[in-house]
């Protein structure tokens, strides 16, 4: 068993930053993957360059993330999008690209699920022929795009069904624990258990619950779902069970990454990134220890 590894998120950067910032976070945390954010991480410097910059810097690709859904509006355009980043992730070896389920005006989740899986089947096929597994994230209703939370992928349950109704091995879960959260899920107790068979990615960042009244701890994000208010905060200091996700995680004998992603405001960034990191391989070590 390889075991769990550690890499870091181009998601914490603009477009106009290039990958530099991003380097600079994998050393923080002392690791040697990234999460390459496709076009965002590119736009700058152009794939070529920015490829160059990581493999000059020693880093590998861990994961290609897009913007990217197929349920709802911009199924076309996110199509392409996944097709060019199925064919990035081949050619880096990193063999996993991040999308997102997307929203309707209305909960409907079996018409989303079937909808979902014929929009998917062609992107598998060329997922498939590269050799490189589609992961889906699941979400909360971050940016205020989806207030039905049509979104399936904040529901465990749904989230089940659509890969048993996929039943591809080109398609697996990115699991974030903190967006379950933030989703009023537990992610230890009602989540994890119930899919850890198709994890095959995971984010790792903490949230607290907070008082939509109260000003976020400086340095740190507010999100909001339906009313309800979290914020980003220190790993290990959230609500996060991290322990017990680290363990289950173990004992299911996943061994891919852990892509740390602190969601802070750059100044605290490399200092929260290397804090995160310290604290992630302890929690390896302890509960994960034939990963170590």
């Amino acid at each position: 068993m390889q075991g769990m590894s550690i890499a870091v998120s181009g998601t914490e950067f603009t477009d106009t930053d290039g990958v530099d910032g991003l380097i600079e976070m994998a050393r923080s945390a002392q690791c040697d993957a990234v999460e390459f954010w496709y076009p965002k991480n590119a736009l700058r410097d152009g794939v070529d360059a920015a490829l160059r910059k990581l493999d000059r810097a020693g880093l590998r690709t861990a994961c290609v993330s897009t913007p990217s859904q197929l349920y709802g509006t911009g199924e076309a355009d996110s199509v392409a999008l996944l097709h060019e980043a199925i064919a990035l992730a081949a050619r880096t070896g990193s063999n996993r690209v991040n999308t997102y389920f997307g929203h309707a005006p209305l909960v409907d989740d079996e018409r989303a699920i079937e909808a979902y899986a014929g929009a998917l089947a062609p992107v598998l096929d060329l997922a498939a022929t590269e050799n490189v597994v589609i992961v889906l994230e699941n979400e909360f209703d971050a940016f205020g795009w989806d207030p039905a939370g049509s979104d399936i992928s904040r529901r465990p349950a749904a989230l089940a069904a659509l890969f048993a109704r996929v039943d591809s091995p080109w398609f697996g879960l990115n699991f974030d624990a903190a967006n379950f959260l933030c989703a009023a899920v537990s992610a230890a107790r009602d989540a994890l258990p119930l899919l850890l068979p198709w994890v095959r990615y995971a984010h790792v960042k903490d949230v607290r619950r907070a008082s939509v009244a109260e000003t976020p701890r400086d340095g740190w994000i507010r999100y909001t779902d339906h009313g309800r208010a979290y914020d980003t905060a220190p790993l290990g200091t959230g609500e996060l069970d991290w322990p017990e996700l680290i363990g289950s995680l173990a004992t299911a004998g996943y061994d891919g990454h852990l892509t740390l992603e602190p969601h802070c405001v750059p100044s605290i960034l490399l200092t929260e990134t290397a804090r995160a990191a310290a604290y992630l391989r302890e929690m390896i070590k302890v509960h994960a220890p034939s990963h170590r």
